[in-house]
């Protein structure tokens, strides 16, 4: 199965990897939450390669990681370094003094993967290595690679207080592919097609892979959603699992956003407790994204969402009827909730318009210091998409509908009328629209409107990757 994408972190992992080839020692941090790709990027990088691939796992002890670490290594390199041991390291700290002395002569690669995993009453697994890197490594020809699934485990060891700070020479955090760069799973949809996709499989490529261009929507929906056992019925509590403890009242953070609680009070209202840790541990893990309204006259306080696409899915449409997927009624519950799977897609629409004006100021088709966010003075106005100058007035403003009704002079008049609230009434914004339908023929031929429909998505996607 061919690597797809990572292009920037393959190219990191290989100058890393040259570095020690010469002489520099490279410890490497790879984070991300689960599903992102971790594991087969770091494989893939390590097949070619004198190397050895270990996997801590939540329940062993420490002497029996410690004795699965030395297989891995008699496996891995073979004779020559088996000969050298004589039974299982006594700690990780000899583990670890071990495989440096092995770099002294010939290249070698370590990867440690879910490296939290190995925290013990020993002490924090990233104090260890910070203190062996520093006492022992000097010019031998190693690249060590520590990787984790707990994102906020990952960022506290390379903190301020963790073991690792500023100790590795390169940090990578993976986090699940963007709308743009996964187009490549799947090219051959349309673009109407692929946005139905991406907002149920978010970025990960996992998800993607199984997503069938040969089957429809509805049967791609039915197979991994709907159906007992299905794969994005069952994975989002992995992934949530991997991070979170769900006595920390997450989950009812995470279920008031998807039930459509956008600011902290009302966030608060739904979860029914105390939220500022909750949140914070949320959003640093990139479960949760703060959006703060953009252009001169606009509300201060900020907005909250689910920062992920599958997850947002998962709360939204399946988790309140899991059971009763897992019980054979998926092809009922995926009729019930069809106004929330829409609603759903509309929001992910959105988010991808928002991406395509970024390239459209990346290219210089609009202007080349012009920011890109959303805009809202309170409930009654909000601007789906918004370009604006340094001073804050609009260059660009957007509406997205998930309909394949032509959008018309009332969207357009609105727009117009959002304008004038937004910023200097001399501004000349473009108007943009994103639909499946496109703007009408009417009002598509107005000098200062763009349409786009999907596809057209797709097609700035692709050229982008």
């Amino acid at each position: 199965m061919a690597l797809i994408g990572r292009n920037k972190e393959q190219r990191a992992l290989a100058t890393a990897w040259q570095e020690a080839e010469s002489g520099v020692p490279q410890l490497a941090v790879v984070w991300g939450r689960r599903r992102v790709g971790k594991t087969f990027l770091l494989t893939d990088f390590a097949a070619t390669r004198r190397s050895v691939y270990f996997t801590a796992t939540r329940q062993d002890s420490e002497s029996r990681q410690l004795e699965r670490f030395t297989d891995r290594l008699r496996e891995q390199l073979g004779d020559a370094v088996a000969d050298l041991m004589t039974g299982p390291f006594s700690d990780w700290e000899a583990a670890l003094r071990f495989v440096v002395r092995l770099a002294e002569r010939e290249s070698l690669l370590v990867v440690i993967d879910e490296a939290p995993r190995l925290n013990s009453t020993a002490g924090d697994f990233g104090d260890l290595v910070s203190a062996i890197w520093e006492n022992h490594v000097r010019d031998q020809r190693l690249m060590l690679v520590l990787s984790g699934s707990a994102v906020a485990i990952m960022e506290d060891m390379l903190g301020p207080h963790g073991g690792l700070h500023r100790r590795p020479s390169l940090e990578l955090r993976m986090d699940p592919f963007s709308f743009g760069e996964a187009a490549a799973f799947l090219p051959e949809l349309s673009g109407e097609d692929f946005v139905q996709a991406y907002a149920t499989c978010g970025g990960y490529p996992l998800h993607l892979r199984r997503w069938s261009p040969e089957l429809s929507v509805i049967e791609n929906l039915d197979d991994l959603a709907f159906t007992p056992g299905g794969l994005l019925v069952r994975d989002a509590p992995d992934i949530l699992s991997e991070d979170l403890d769900w006595r920390g009242g997450y989950e009812r953070v995470l279920v008031a956003m998807a039930d459509g609680a956008r600011r902290r009070s009302r966030i608060a209202g739904r979860a029914q407790q105390r939220i500022d840790y909750t949140l914070d541990r949320l959003r640093r893990a990139g479960y949760v994204r703060q959006v703060r309204s953009i252009g001169s006259h606009s509300a201060a306080d900020p907005m909250y969402e689910i920062g992920d696409e599958y997850l947002a899915f998962w709360f939204a449409v399946i988790r309140d009827d899991a059971d009763l997927i897992e019980g054979g009624q998926g092809g009922a519950v995926r009729r019930r909730t069809e106004g929330k799977w829409q609603t759903h897609i509309g929001r992910v629409l959105e988010s991808a318009a928002r991406a395509h004006v970024q390239r459209m100021v990346a290219s210089g088709e609009i202007s080349s210091d012009a920011v890109v966010g959303r805009w809202w003075l309170d409930e009654r106005a909000e601007v789906d998409v918004c370009a604006v100058d340094p001073r804050g007035n609009p260059v660009l403003l957007g509406e997205c509908k998930w309909r394949a009704k032509p959008l018309g002079g009332r969207e357009l008049a609105e727009l117009r009328r959002k304008a004038a609230l937004i910023g200097d009434v001399d501004a000349a914004p473009i108007f943009a629209f994103w639909s499946r339908g496109g703007a009408g023929e009417r009002v598509g031929a107005y000098p200062d409107v763009r349409s786009y429909t999907c596809d057209d998505l797709i097609d700035v996607a692709s050229f982008s990757a």
